[in-house]
This record gives C-alpha cells, sequence and structure tokens, in this order.
C-alpha cells in the first residue's frame, strides 16, 4: 500500500490498522521451529551419550529454550494476529499508545534488510519508544514521511 491509500483510509475509516503480515510470520514459524527439532534432537542426543554436562550442554539447552520461545511467540501472533499497529487521530498504537503531542520523532528506518524497524520516540524519556516493524508494514520507506506528515499537521 502506498501514503495515498493510507490516507484515504484514515479519512475514509478514522484510523489505519496494520495487522501482521501473515507470510512472514509462516515463514519464521517454519524457521523456528525447524532450529527447535534440529535442537531438540541434538541435545537427546547428548542426553543418551551422557555428554550434558559444561558449557556446551548449557548453551545447547539454552539455545533450545530461545527455539521454543521463539516458536511459539510465533505461533501466538499467527493465531491472533497481534500486535497491529494502528494509526488514527489520536496517535500511534502498537501495544501501547503514542499520543500525537506525546512524539518528539519519527527515525527513519533502521536495522538488517528484512528486520528493519521505525522507532517512535516519546517526550517522556523514561518511557521506551515505539517501535514498528516490518512484520506490519512492508515499506517502511513510505511510512516514514506519512507518518512525520500526520504529525505534523496534528502538532499545527
Amino acid at each position: 500500500m502506498s501514503a495515498d491509500t493510507w490516507s484515504s483510509e484514515l479519512e475514509s475509516k478514522g484510523s489505519v490498522v496494520f495487522p501482521p503480515r501473515r507470510g512472514r510470520l509462516a515463514v519464521r514459524l517454519a524457521g523456528f521451529a525447524l532450529l527447535m527439532v534440529m535442537s531438540a534432537w541434538t541435545n537427546l542426543d547428548h542426553l543418551r551419550n551422557d555428554d550434558i554436562s559444561g558449557t556446551l550442554g548449557v548453551l545447547r539447552l539454552t539455545a533450545l529454550a530461545a527455539f521454543v520461545y521463539g516458536t511459539g511467540l510465533t505461533l501466538w501472533q499467527l493465531i491472533t494476529n497481534r500486535p497491529v499497529v494502528k494509526v488514527d487521530a489520536d496517535g500511534i498504537t502498537r501495544g501501547r499508545s503514542l499520543r500525537w503531542s506525546g512524539i518528539t520523532s519519527i527515525d527513519d528506518p533502521a536495522g538488517l534488510p528484512g528486520i528493519r524497524t521505525v522507532q517512535i520516540r516519546p517526550a517522556d524519556r523514561r518511557a521506551r519508544p515505539l517501535t514498528i516493524p516490518q512484520d506490519n508494514v512492508g515499506d517502511l520507506d513510505a511510512l516514514t514521511p506519512w507518518l512525520r506528515s500526520l504529525h505534523d499537521r496534528h502538532r499545527a
């Protein structure tokens, strides 16, 4: 989608909702599930050989726990279709809300290709920035100027 499409949707519906992109989540789920199964397999092999002690054993179990967590989180996101990013007249929401008046800046997209994010900086320095990932919006380069224009419009 483009900024014009988002603007017309914002005018007609009052908000623009960016749900998680299910294709990206399905690929991530397959990757995590494969890593989890392979990690469980190697852990079982080492357990059978009574070779589960030491630093390497701890690292193997830690990796397995991380893969189980990643698989579970991605599965939860696929089932619940969350977290969504919502942009409306009040501000931007992704789990928590930032009002337009509470936003100081909107950063350029940053990160590695495929896992880039846009940071929305709150005025309250104690609050964490709101992050919009490519999991929700495919074209962060188009999203950033659109959000900045909305921010400028609501500040004026």
